[in-house]
């Protein structure tokens, strides 16, 4: 049988009012009044739980046992009674630090409803009157079972571990137009021929990609045809100058045709994207260049 923990609430000071109130409360049945005071509810709840405790009054009878002379047993009427209108009702929780617990009374004193999420011992004292008699009565609570304990958060999850960047198709094009493109370009037009150059790439990749050129063949021929056309309008002596250029990036490519990895218009409009991409980023030889 698992053991019930069940701790007593608040501080001795409050205690000790509380055992006063208890004795008093024992003491003030009054064989003399038609009516006794009893608070209903239970005894013993789950912590958190909603407890609704109710205010009746009985004949006193109720409490004779057989045989007790000195009790008045000619009123056999042990029924419940009806609270008198007359009769005003006053409640105090114990203890009162318990800061966990909240209490509300209701229906004209008649009815006190609590809840506590803390684990212990509480007591309601209640102080009846109806205007000739004055009755104290208490009522003992247990919450029990375990106090929740918080649950931690659990620790936060390492960041992953930056991964390297998978190498992009074509790579080795455009590293080759980014590191060969100068050295093998003597022009004092460069930096604007290798922006028409790398504009003319970008351009038939476009249209490669919007279904405007459907075959690698086609993609070749209009990539002459835009190359020469933007070379001559930076300067007539652009494409010589870019002919050595031209030779070997046409023996790169050649190289991924027998390869198989440029038979496609779409592998060529990655193609072409990549040496467009080094382009953009290859710097003049030393001796500059417009």
């Amino acid at each position: 049988m698992r053991k019930r923990k069940v701790l007593f609430l608040g501080r001795p000071a409050a205690l000790a009012a509380s055992l006063l109130l208890i004795l008093a409360a024992m003491t003030s049945t009054v064989w003399g009044a038609d009516w006794q005071a009893v608070i209903k509810g239970p005894d013993e709840i789950p912590a958190g739980e909603l407890v609704v405790l109710t205010v009746e009054t009985i004949a006193p009878t109720a409490f004779c046992e057989p045989g007790d002379k000195s009790c008045n047993q000619d009123d056999t009427n042990d029924a419940a009674l009806q609270p008198s209108e007359k009769m005003q009702f006053a409640w105090q929780v114990l203890p009162k630090d318990a800061a966990t617990g909240t209490f509300r009374v209701c229906d004209e004193g008649r009815t006190l409803v609590f809840a506590a999420r803390q684990v212990g011992c509480y007591h309601f004292v209640l102080a009846a009157g109806d205007g000739n008699t004055l009755q104290m009565v208490t009522h003992t609570l247990l919450n029990v079972g375990e106090t929740p304990k918080p649950v931690p958060l659990p620790p936060p999850e390492p960041e992953p571990e930056p991964q390297p960047e998978p190498r992009r198709e074509f790579e080795s094009l455009a590293e080759w137009a980014a590191q060969k493109t100068a050295p093998l370009v003597a022009s004092e037009f460069f930096v604007r021929e290798k922006t028409a150059l790398a504009e003319s790439f970008t351009e038939i990749a476009i249209r490669i990609r919007n279904g405007e050129i459907t075959t690698a063949e086609r993609a070749r021929v209009e990539m002459r045809v835009l190359t020469r056309k933007k070379l001559d309008a930076v300067s007539r002596r652009s494409t010589a100058a870019w002919l050595a250029w031209e030779t070997e990036l046409a023996r790169q490519l050649a190289v991924l045709e027998r390869e198989g990895k440029i038979d496609s218009p779409e592998q060529v409009r990655l193609a072409f994207e990549a040496i467009a991409d080094g382009l953009s980023i290859c710097e003049p030889a030393p001796k500059g260049g417009r």
